[in-house]
């Protein structure tokens, strides 16, 4: 590998070998880019791979040699040229490697690695001599759970890529039928959900619909989804609240039930601000909690002398 001035017209930018990101979920380069490269030129020399004198395959810096292009069709660039006796292994982890110093893999980037690379290696030598390249123990696990991500359909992938679907959320959804995975992934993607969200919908839904002898999109067609996802006067963090609260009363109603009666109970009761009730956790026993706030020490010596005449342990030991 060596630095060589290479012409932007000799590159074929319509061979994707080396990519590791998948064409459906690249980007336009970012104006910060383009600002960059129209003052400086391209600072981080891209690799490409000479396939003959006049004909070259991008390898890595492909976002840059395309702004340059862009900007002049006719201008050279200098590059990391590898040369054709360079092997589809050693070129597809030099790309690897050059990535890796920049950033992490998205799980995407990493399954198109695995997928790439087994046209090459067998999976005994892509686990042993690449998956601790990418923080991974070297197990074939991580090949076969990365390798069922591409097996998605091409919103999941762009999702999964940019981090707004989380990657086990991904693999559950992958075991479910299409229309049960896309029925959640369109809700997911609606109210823009956290992961812990992503997590309790999927958790949910698959619960309840086995409960109901339904299916996921059925359950999803609900009404009340309906009118909580498209409700004009709600925004997002509270179209997220009502669904999940819904969900939570789907899944336990007579916990839902009882929850109801005792605040009916204790708004009947018309306590003062300073004066909080609460249950035992999920009703498992029937004590009550009285929590009282006070100001200050004096004043809760002051109230002290009257409460503590009223308190069972107090009363039993007056009355002996």
């Amino acid at each position: 590998m060596h630095i060589s001035r290479i012409n932007i017209n000799q590159i074929n930018f319509s061979d994707d070998t080396y990519d590791l990101i998948p064409a459906c979920c690249t980007s336009q380069p970012s104006a910060s880019l383009v600002a960059s490269i129209k003052r400086f030129g391209i600072l981080h020399p891209p690799i490409v791979k000479e396939l003959s004198p006049t004909s070259f395959q991008v390898i890595s810096g492909r976002k840059r040699l395309l702004t340059l292009r862009e900007i002049d069709s006719a201008v050279s660039c200098e590059c990391l040229k590898l040369n054709d006796k360079t092997t589809e292994i050693e070129t597809l982890a030099f790309g690897l490697q050059e990535t890796l110093l920049c950033r992490s893999l998205s799980a995407i980037e990493q399954a198109t690695f695995f997928h790439k690379a087994l046209q090459w290696v067998d999976d005994k030598e892509l686990t042993s001599g690449y998956l601790p390249l990418l923080g991974l123990t070297p197990t074939n696990f991580h090949i076969k759970k990365g390798l069922k991500l591409l097996e998605l359909e091409e919103p999941l992938i762009i999702a999964v890529h940019h981090g707004t679907l989380d990657e086990k959320v991904a693999y559950e959804l992958g075991r479910l039928s299409f229309s049960d995975r896309m029925a959640l992934f369109e809700v997911i993607e609606a109210l823009k959900l956290s992961v812990g969200n992503q997590k309790k919908l999927t958790v949910i839904s698959r619960e309840l619909a086995a409960r109901q002898n339904a299916t996921i999109s059925q359950l999803l067609r609900n009404e009340n989804v309906h009118e909580i996802i498209d409700h004009a006067d709600a925004n997002v963090p509270q179209k997220t609240n009502n669904l999940m609260s819904w969900l939570h009363c789907q899944r336990f109603p007579r916990l839902t039930d009882a929850e109801n009666k005792f605040n009916n109970f204790v708004s009947a009761l018309k306590l003062p601000a300073e004066i909080r009730l609460d249950h035992s956790p999920s009703f498992e026993k029937d004590e009550l909690r009285l929590t009282l706030t006070f100001p200050d020490q004096q004043h809760f010596l002051s109230a002290w002398e009257e409460m503590k005449n009223i308190l069972p342990a107090n009363k039993e030991r007056k009355n002996t």
